[in-house]
């Protein structure tokens, strides 16, 4: 049976420190051990099986270290440890191995697995603090830096101007959105909007007034996706929008309730409320038909592009006549 001293999946709040995971606390330090890392701070978690480093559940961008006591034999050990290495999340986590003398004398092929500390049974737990203090100190700090670099990437795929997905975050999700409708046999589809006559706004009233109309352009698109749709900026007065799951009757329908939205908007301005309207380029991909990327953005591209050129404030599907009968004819067709 488990023990848990603090579960790592339970506890409500985490500490700042992290949790430590104990496994298999066999050996009198490690069940001694468990009080003083309490009394530093760390959550811990003690469990009864090696197996418990390859579950899939386990936190491991919560874990600040991992004591292992020595169970069995250890090319089964190693074969353990080398599994988790290769985990997402798995590189900067101490591993502290406590064992008798067959760990002992494997020490070069458990640090070779990837423990980075071998420690004899008998050491007190004062002393086994004592080591492992610089390696939980690191493991912190390697969490805490892991932690802000995925921020800054994060950051770094946020348009600055409207909070949004930027083209970047747009081209992933795009190429995983198309890859999940590749493997689930549906739909896919993308909306590339453009706000028509933008430069006026900034030659008219200047780039600050410009910002705030993309602002509450982007907000506005963002209100009318569905929850599990992505709208994001490309750049400009440019947005994109992928569907998930949608046909392209699905998608057109979508637009149209945007662009009717865009119609009905009053944009609150500095030098007055302004009335704004944008034209809308849909595109589906379908497994077994075109299913890329390239086809998908393209062809929503290709019916941006067309829009503008008949006139603009419309909504265009391409390829032409791919659309149904019941979607009206006269305004998504040629």
């Amino acid at each position: 049976m488990e023990t848990t001293v603090t579960s790592v999946e339970k506890r409500d709040v985490l500490s700042p420190l992290g949790s430590v995971l104990i496994v298999r606390p066999l050996w009198p330090v490690l069940r001694r051990v468990a009080s003083f890392l309490s009394a530093e701070g760390y959550q811990v978690e003690e469990v009864s099986s090696w197996s418990r480093l390859l579950d899939a559940q386990l936190a491991c961008a919560e874990l600040a270290g991992i004591f292992l006591g020595e169970h069995g034999p250890a090319d089964e050990e190693v074969d353990i440890v080398r599994r988790f290495r290769e985990r997402e999340g798995a590189a900067g986590i101490p591993l502290i191995l406590v064992g008798g003398m067959n760990a002992l004398l494997r020490t070069s092929k458990f640090r070779s697995s990837g423990v980075d500390l071998v420690v004899p049974a008998d050491t007190s737990p004062e002393l086994l603090m004592e080591k492992v203090a610089p390696l939980l100190h690191y493991g912190a700090l390697y969490r805490s830096l892991r932690d802000s670099n995925r921020s800054l990437r994060e950051q770094a795929m946020l348009d600055n101007l409207t909070g949004l997905p930027n083209r970047r975050r747009f081209s992933l999700d795009a190429a995983r959105h198309v890859e999940m409708a590749r493997r689930i046999g549906r739909p896919l589809s993308c909306i590339i909007v453009d706000i028509d006559d933008f430069k006026k706004i900034n030659e008219q009233y200047g780039q600050e007034v410009g910002d705030s109309v993309l602002r509450q352009f982007g907000t506005m698109l963002n209100r009318v996706r569905r929850v599990y749709d992505s709208v994001a900026r490309l750049g400009g007065d440019e947005f994109a929008w992928l569907l998930v799951d949608a046909n392209p009757e699905q998608a057109v329908q979508a637009a149209e309730r945007a662009h009717a939205a865009v119609r009905e908007n009053v944009f609150e301005l500095s030098p007055g409320p302004v009335r704004l309207t944008a034209t809308f380029g849909v595109s589906t991909v379908s497994p077994g038909v075109e299913l890329s990327v390239e086809h998908l953005v393209g062809n929503a591209d290709r019916a941006l592009y067309w829009g503008k050129e008949s006139g603009k404030n419309v909504v265009r599907f391409y390829p032409k006549k791919k659309v149904n009968s019941f979607v009206a004819a006269n305004t998504y067709l040629s």
